[in-house]
């Protein structure tokens, strides 16, 4: 019996030795995350209605799905207002143009009709002076002849050229005058116009935000509301997260130094043994500043612990499961060992540096 008691004595003796050893030494061959991935939480912010939810806790949704309805009261009555203010000056201005219209079209009727009317006339002193002269010439068998400097019927008839000319400038002179009335009516209102379209623009656009889309491909997560329920401003209504973790967020001690590098290749693992395969990560961004363990990753809650975050982006469509334990090692785990720390584990050991049949995924 003392031959046996002796060989495990001295077992749990260097076993003893190496994890105290590994404990107070100031690096470490690995250490422990929470995976993460893309979370969209949807609220708003300013109480709404919500009016039809799409989609129900655990659906895979693609990228642009509709994920909600919502509506906003103050919205439709703003809407509502922009849209009748933009009624009345497209009435006010419709209503301004075809009066003015109507004037021009009325001049224009009173021109032709006054110059016409001095054509006419003109053109019957001209048929009476053909006529005057054709009789004249058939009496005397010659054209007549003016004795005075001027023909008074030519003067007649230059006095009428210069009625009918001096008649349509006069009109002229009124139309282009209702004319550019017509043109600078429409400025003022068209300035209102544009004022009222940009605040309707930004109404129907914070109108249009109330129907929520995915951001991108993922699983819905929590649906916290029902249709017809009032939300607050800010509260989560529903939240979309990845298919599968982007990254992991690992924690080093601050006690510990190691030369952790961006660009550098990680394996990580879950840490709660179930699974077997390791992946491989690479370091995608090292904190600036130490910050608080997290309370999952503590040994002891009671005690409080810092150090530095690494964030390590993981392959797509890898096997960890989202907020998982990992545990992130500096090489690839090997199966040096195994059988021995196989059988510790088998009498109540369990391995802290390596996850047992590993293989790299």
């Amino acid at each position: 019996m003392k031959k046996i008691v002796i060989p495990i004595t001295l077992i749990l003796a260097l076993l003893g030795m190496f994890f105290l050893t590994s404990s107070l030494q100031q690096s470490t061959t690995y250490f422990y995350g929470i995976t993460e991935s893309k979370e969209q939480s949807v609220s708003f912010q300013n109480p709404v209605v919500v009016t039809d939810i799409k989609v129900i806790e655990g659906q895979i949704v693609e990228k642009g799905t509709v994920l909600l309805t919502a509506k906003r009261g103050e919205l439709g009555i703003e809407q509502d207002k922009f849209n009748s203010q933009l009624d009345a000056l497209n009435a006010r201005q419709y209503e301004a143009k075809a009066k003015l219209n109507s004037e021009i079209k009325v001049l224009k009727v009173q021109r032709k009709a006054e110059v016409d009317q001095v054509g006419v006339q003109i053109q019957q002193l001209q048929t009476k002076n053909q006529l005057n002269k054709k009789l004249f010439e058939s009496i005397t068998g010659s054209a007549p002849v003016s004795t005075s400097g001027a023909d008074p019927a030519q003067q007649q008839l230059n006095a009428l050229r210069i009625k009918r000319k001096s008649i349509y400038r006069s009109f002229q002179a009124k139309i282009e005058s209702l004319q550019a009335q017509l043109k600078a009516s429409k400025q003022p209102v068209f300035v209102q116009k544009e004022q009222i379209k940009k605040r309707l623009n930004e109404v129907n656009r914070q109108a249009e935000e109330l129907t929520i889309r995915a951001d991108f491909a993922g699983r819905i997560g929590s649906v916290n509301t029902k249709p017809g329920e009032k939300i607050p401003a800010f509260q989560s209504i529903l939240t979309v997260h990845g298919l599968y973790p982007k990254t992991a967020k690992g924690y080093i001690l601050e006690t510990v130094a190691n030369d952790v590098h961006i660009g550098q290749t990680l394996w990580v693992s879950s840490s709660s043994g179930h699974k077997t395969k390791v992946i491989k990560g690479e370091v995608e961004s090292l904190g600036n500043r130490i910050v608080e363990y997290p309370d999952r990753l503590k040994k002891n809650q009671a005690i409080k612990s810092w150090g530095r975050e690494v964030n390590i982006r993981l392959p797509a469509n890898n096997t960890l499961l989202l907020g998982e334990k990992v545990q992130i090692s500096f090489s690839l785990p090997s199966d040096k060992g195994l059988t021995f720390f196989r059988k510790l584990k088998e009498q109540g050991f369990v391995n802290p540096l390596i996850n047992q049949n590993a293989k790299v995924d």
